[in-house]
């Protein structure tokens, strides 16, 4: 006598694997699982629309009275400085053309061979990975905005916040311009206006700052964090001279 309750279950099981089934893995699913990863589908399209006409409410906003809204800053940070990135790496050519540049205006053969070296990894690099390298002055620009807005009250771990917002969006912005940089050059210089008057106008309304005082203190801020990054690039170009030697 055959078993209905034994036949039963193996379709109630069938049905249920075919039922639970997982989707099939798309581009469209893969970005999702990332954006859900670093929580940035949550308010992306807010931060981005209240960074560009008003970043400093948006920021004081998310530091003092309501964090849901906002994405975070540092999970922002990572997905613009990989999307310029990207682009960067799309659009211009490698770094080795500049490096031939170079060894056409500067006799290399003459430097030591440690140095050349270090030279020739850098220019690449600068060209490459100029948002990278730029993102290391980020903590020398909170640094800078922390000397000298001190007196606004913020602690320096804000001023790393407020910088990476800022940071993030000129990051959007150069993502907007990269393509044309080779087919229109006059496009990089636009882009440096823009991104100077964006950092004037964020420091300007987070700061809360009037226009002459605020300039100035923000043309302070960017020179200081300047100093600190040439420093700790010439630090670590003795260090790698130094193990070059070795």
């Amino acid at each position: 006598m055959p078993n209905h309750k034994s036949h039963t279950f193996t379709l109630f099981h069938f049905y249920t694997i075919i039922m639970s089934a997982p989707q099939r893995i798309t581009m469209r699913s893969i970005g999702e699982e990332l954006l859900q990863l670093a929580n940035l589908e949550k308010g992306l399209g807010y931060t981005v629309k209240m960074l560009a006409i008003a970043p400093g409410r948006a920021i004081r906003n998310y530091l003092f009275e309501d964090r849901r809204r906002m994405t975070r800053p540092f999970a922002f940070l990572v997905l613009t400085i990989t999307a310029a990135t990207f682009l960067t790496l799309r659009f211009i050519p490698t770094g080795e053309a500049l490096w031939k540049d170079f060894q056409g205006d500067v006799d290399v053969q003459r430097l030591p061979g440690q140095l050349s070296t270090i030279l020739h990894w850098f220019t690449v690099a600068t060209n490459q990975y100029m948002n990278l390298l730029y993102l290391s002055s980020l903590p020398g620009l909170a640094l800078g905005t922390y000397v000298f807005f001190y007196k606004k009250g913020f602690n320096l771990a804000e001023h790393l916040v407020i910088n990476s917002y800022i940071f993030s969006f000129q990051n959007l912005l150069y993502c907007l311009f990269v393509p044309f940089f080779l087919s229109a050059p006059w496009t990089g210089f636009l882009l440096a206006l823009l991104l100077t008057a964006y950092t004037l106008f964020a420091y300007l309304s987070t700061f809360e700052e009037r226009f002459w005082p605020g300039t100035l203190k923000s043309i302070g801020s960017y020179l200081l964090s300047q100093g600190v990054t040439t420093f700790l690039f010439l630090l670590a170009g003795l260090f790698l001279y130094a193990w070059l030697s070795l």
